[in-house]
């Protein structure tokens, strides 16, 4: 052990086991599918993942021009929690940053003008909670191991689709995922709240797979649409391309 855990400082991983066959064979046919199709099977099981994301936004459905964001995000599945921090370019040298969290089965967003002046910040609501959690499950696509988690349950839908639902810190949420006849993941759905307060009501959210590639043994999503069905017609708020995917790395923890 003592070897392991020098060995693991000096490549600055984590040490961790690999998925099997045998790990995953009560799941869903088409979640087992998938998984082998992403080479999941065989591979070390994620504890965290840090990414980048560039694209562009729409914060508001009726806003013409798409706002240009950097962001980066860290994932950690034991236990689950995520840290969002995005940069918008709102033109003239404006920069606005927000963050968005859950620990502890607690949703945080901050949002500061220039990264200082405080313009929003959210409270302690169950419905941004659970939208947080649903966030979280919609985003397996990066961490596809925790399929396994404890707090993590499936049903399979038909063929070609599953639900997950979690059960977390008093929070539970479910998300659907859909795949193609080749085991490939076109899609997520959840009914989730876009906004909180008494008067939120849940909207189907739908995250749409636009392209996928190999990183690190792994195949992920690499291009994506974030897209919220309002009652007035689709909303794609959020285009984005993945990059600087990193798996397991010591670096990656939260500060």
């Amino acid at each position: 052990m003592e070897n392991k855990e020098k060995a693991g400082k000096k490549t600055g991983r984590a040490i961790s086991n690999k998925l099997t066959a045998d790990m995953i064979s009560s799941l869903p046919t088409c979640i087992k599918g998938w998984l082998s199709e992403i080479e999941a099977v065989g591979h070390e099981q994620i504890n965290l993942v840090s990414l980048k994301q560039s694209g562009v936004m729409k914060l508001k459905p009726e806003q013409k021009r798409w706002t240009v964001s950097e962001a980066e995000q860290i994932s950690h599945t034991d236990p689950p929690a995520f840290r969002w921090i995005v940069k918008l370019k709102m033109g003239k040298g404006l920069v606005v940053t927000g963050k968005d969290s859950f620990l502890e089965g607690k949703a945080g967003m901050h949002i500061k003008l220039a990264g200082i002046i405080p313009i929003s910040k959210t409270v302690d609501d169950e419905k941004t909670n659970e939208s947080a959690l649903q966030r979280y499950l919609m985003e397996l696509v990066w961490y596809p191991s925790a399929v396994l988690s404890p707090f993590i349950s499936w049903e399979e839908v038909d063929a070609h689709s599953a639900t997950a639902t979690m059960n977390f810190e008093g929070l539970k949420g479910s998300v659907t995922y859909f795949f193609n006849e080749q085991n490939e993941l076109l899609k997520v759905e959840a009914w989730r709240y876009k906004d909180g307060g008494e008067d939120a009501r849940p909207l189907l959210c739908v995250g749409t797979v636009k392209e996928q590639r190999k990183v690190g043994g792994l195949t992920v999503p690499v291009k994506m649409e974030i897209t919220w069905m309002l009652e007035e017609g689709p909303f794609t708020w959020y285009r984005f391309d993945v990059h600087d995917v990193r798996f397991n790395s010591i670096n990656g923890r939260f500060s």
